[in-house]
């Protein structure tokens, strides 16, 4: 009798092996080699259409064929054997497609330029010396800092005030959400024509700088009201209003500001003082990307919060309110405690975010002017330089970063499900 279990726990390992081991490889190999030869046959557009079609038949062929090897296992193991069926495929795939570049990256960065030779720690080296890789450092961290902070404080404050109203909260909550409904591309060209600069005499199409040009220093003329004698190049009376005159304020390029130093009203300023020295450093350019973010993603984190407000037990706030808690306390001490998690929540969410972070560098300034970040540094590695090593030094970075966040987030969940 054991000897009979024995030789059905050897069985239903071999089976285990041959349906979820040996047939999904030689399903993928045979799935790999012949779309490879259908490159150099047929064109793209085509070989989509066929991929679609024999992709999907080989997706039911992998299932038929582990479940007729599986139905030869013994009755007991069946049921854990199918199990494994469905999840395994799912796990191969995250393997191929997630794990394995993951391993390969961090090999790759230990390599010199063209991924030939071992180079040790030299682009570990070159990520924490290299001044305009430091810049990228810099602008990173400040991301982190102020986007997430910025997002979850307003989010908070507009979720509350959104819940405070009588009429109009789904409108109001729906304009709040909008930007989270347009791209990050769309929503960086639509602040590159905020900021927009053009050289003097050239007109401003800029909305911050045509608003500017408009606008006097308050010394009117005698006979001028004041602001009329500064326009955005308007003609008038076939008369050319422009701003070239001395009481005009100038347009300001808000993009290429990789400090206060040239702005007007730093002019005072005592570049030796420790605070005004660092007023004068701030990256202006970098703030003002930073605002693109924060503007989008504000709706969404007012939207979650104000769920989460939603489902605090109306007994708890009118006891508050009956003790004659005012409303910035009842805030303070029974709603953010109330939805404390959902604020981790939200704010792992930006976390990740930010630090993949690239399109609305790459659409508003290439990330030149020092406004790079990590994720389009590493495309510039990778594609503009061609250093494949640094390229996955970055990536790791990146990696590295986010991966207390990963494990933090899973711990939590492991708690909660216990708890």
């Amino acid at each position: 009798m054991k000897q009979q279990t024995q030789q059905e726990k050897l069985k239903s390992i071999g089976i285990s092996m041959l349906a979820l081991g040996f047939f999904p490889l030689v399903w993928f190999l045979s799935q790999a080699i012949l779309f490879r030869e259908l490159t150099e046959i047929i064109s793209r557009n085509l070989l989509v259409v066929v991929a679609l079609i024999v992709g999907s038949s080989f997706v039911f062929l992998l299932f038929y064929g582990m479940d007729k090897i599986i139905q030869l296992s013994p009755i007991d193991n069946r049921e854990s054997l199918e199990a494994r069926m469905f999840a395994g495929p799912s796990l191969f795939m995250i393997s191929l497609f997630l794990f394995y570049p993951a391993i390969r990256t961090l090999y790759i960065s230990f390599k010199d330029r063209y991924s030939n030779d071992f180079i040790g720690f030299e682009n570990y080296k070159w990520a924490f010396s290299d001044p305009e890789m430091l810049v990228t450092i810099r602008n990173q961290i400040i991301w982190l800092i102020f986007v997430v902070f910025f997002v979850l404080v307003i989010g908070l404050v507009v979720a509350w005030l959104s819940d405070r109203l009588n009429k109009g909260e789904a409108f109001f909550k729906s304009i709040v959400f909008m930007p989270m409904a347009i791209s990050a591309v769309g929503a960086s060209a639509i602040f590159k024509f905020i900021y927009e600069y053009r050289p003097p005499p050239l007109t401003q199409i800029g909305i911050i700088n045509g608003i500017r040009v408009s606008v006097d220093r308050g010394q009117a003329l005698p006979g001028v009201e004041p602001g009329e004698k500064c326009m955005n190049n308007r003609v008038i009376n076939g008369e050319l209003k422009d701003f070239k005159n001395e009481d005009c304020l100038n347009p300001i390029g808000w993009l290429q500001q990789r400090d206060l130093t040239n702005l007007p009203f730093t002019e005072n300023l005592n570049p030796e003082g420790f605070l005004s020295g660092i007023l004068l450093n701030l990256p202006i350019n970098t703030m003002l990307l930073m605002v693109i973010m924060i503007w989008m993603f504000t709706g969404f984190a007012a939207v979650v919060f104000s769920a989460g407000i939603k489902a605090i037990p109306a007994e708890i706030m009118e006891a508050g309110q009956i003790d004659g808690a005012s409303e910035l306390r009842v805030f303070r001490s029974i709603v953010i405690p109330y939805i404390k998690s959902t604020i981790i929540v939200v704010g792992t969410y930006m976390v990740v975010t930010v630090l993949k972070a690239f399109d609305i560098i790459y659409v508003s300034t290439r990330g030149d002017l020092e406004t790079n970040l990590l994720a389009v540094k590493m495309l510039d590695e990778f594609s503009k330089y061609r250093n494949f090593g640094r390229s996955a030094t970055v990536a790791v970075l990146i990696f590295v970063c986010v991966l207390p966040i990963i494990v933090g987030t899973a711990i939590r969940e492991r708690e909660n499900t216990q708890s």
